[in-house]
């Protein structure tokens, strides 16, 4: 990665980092995040579900989430998987789709899952953002989908 170049300065890229310790184990957390029926139950910020979550996970296979708002309106991302080292970590592109399917700009997203004794420290990285709106409007929306994630994954976690 190199940084971009904006009116001739140099510029670190754009870059959402965010820090949950959560209250269940990492091998759980880690299938909260890779699994079909885990992912509908939290993906996407607040007030919004997940109807449609495909996955193919292996290192080159591709996702597909779609998350619905109350008002109705779609939006679906996509990407494919560039790293997976269970219970670990998981790297993979992640695209927002246009009305006619064709994929935006690319970004890249790590997730690590550190044990703390009983509890997981999931650290949520995702980097080439194309630009400053995109960067405040994901970090509200990535910072809302990880207060469902922990919820949903102490919640799973208790019940067994």
């Amino acid at each position: 990665m190199t940084p971009a170049t904006e009116g001739g300065s140099m510029r670190p890229p754009r870059e959402i980092v965010l820090t949950r310790d959560i209250a269940a184990p990492r091998a759980l957390l880690f299938r909260i995040w890779t699994e079909p029926e885990h992912l509908m139950r939290w993906w996407g910020p607040q007030n919004m579900t997940a109807p449609f979550v495909s996955v193919d996970l292996h290192e080159g296979g591709a996702w597909r989430h779609c998350i619905l708002t109350p008002e109705g309106r779609e939006y679906w991302s996509h990407g494919r998987y560039l790293e997976i080292v269970p219970p670990e970590r998981l790297v993979f592109t992640f695209a927002w789709e246009n009305l006619d399917g064709k994929s935006g700009h690319s970004m890249q997203v790590t997730v690590e899952f550190q044990e703390l004794g009983e509890k997981t420290r999931l650290i949520f990285r995702k980097v080439e953002l194309p630009d400053d709106t995109e960067l405040r409007l994901q970090t509200g929306g990535w910072e809302q989908a990880l207060d469902k994630y922990v919820a949903y994954a102490e919640a799973t976690s208790r019940e067994g």
